[in-house]
C-alpha cells in the first residue's frame, strides 16, 4: 500500500469514527404516535430530522478538523522522509490568536501531535489494511493502549480547558463527558478490532 492509499485509509477510518460519535451524541428526535393523528406535527418532526442531520454533520467535521490537520502533517512528514517540527501558525494559519486562543490552540496542538505521532508511526510501516498497519506500528493490545490513553489525557486536558474558559454551562459539561465516554467507548471497540 503506498503512502497516499494509507492517507486515504486513514481519513476514511476517522471520518467513519467522527460520524459514529456524532451519532451518539447528537440527540435524534423522536417520532411520536401523535404524528399519525395530527399530520402537522410529521411536519415539525421532519424538520427536526434534518437539524439532527446537520448536528450530526456538523458535529462529524469539526471533531474531524483536528484529525485532519494531524494527518495532512505526518502525510507532509512521510512524504519528505524526515520529521519536521511545526509550528502553531502551520495548524491555525487562518487565525490570528489572541491570548485565551493561543492557550485554547496549544492545548489542542498537544492532541494534534499525539494523532500526528500515530498517523506517522502506521505511515512508515507495511500493511495491506488499517488492522495490518495499526498492528505492524504498535505490536501489541498494550502499546495501542498506551497511545489511546495518551491521546485521551491530551483530549482530557483540552475538554477540561475548555469547560472553565469557554464553554462553562452545565450542559456542555454533559455534552463533553458524553463526548469523552463514546471516544473512549468506540476506543475500546477498535483495540478489540485490531488485536
Amino acid at each position: 500500500m503506498d503512502l497516499d492509499q494509507k492517507y486515504e485509509l486513514l481519513y476514511a477510518h476517522e471520518e467513519a469514527f467522527s460520524y459514529r460519535l456524532a451519532q451518539e451524541v447528537v440527540k435524534k428526535p423522536e417520532a411520536s404516535v401523535w404524528m399519525i393523528l395530527l399530520p402537522v406535527l410529521f411536519v415539525h418532526h421532519f424538520y427536526r430530522v434534518n437539524q439532527y442531520k446537520e448536528g450530526v454533520r456538523s458535529f462529524a467535521e469539526h471533531f474531524l478538523s483536528s484529525k485532519k490537520k494531524a494527518l495532512d502533517k505526518a502525510y507532509d512528514q512521510a512524504l519528505a522522509g524526515k520529521n519536521m517540527n511545526y509550528g502553531m501558525d502551520a495548524y491555525f494559519p487562518d487565525h490570528v490568536l489572541s491570548d485565551q486562543d493561543k492557550d485554547l490552540a496549544e492545548r489542542q496542538l498537544q492532541a494534534i501531535k499525539v494523532m500526528e505521532e500515530h498517523y506517522l508511526a502506521l505511515m512508515q510501516v507495511s500493511g495491506q489494511s488499517l488492522e495490518e498497519l495499526v498492528q505492524n506500528a504498535y505490536q501489541s493490545p498494550e502499546q495501542y493502549r498506551r497511545f489511546i490513553n495518551r491521546l485521551a489525557d491530551t483530549e482530557q486536558e483540552l475538554n477540561t480547558y475548555l469547560l472553565e474558559n469557554v464553554h462553562t454551562s452545565e450542559e456542555s459539561r454533559h455534552v463533553v463527558r458524553q463526548v469523552e465516554q463514546q471516544c473512549a467507548q468506540l476506543r475500546e471497540e477498535e483495540i478489540k478490532l485490531f488485536f
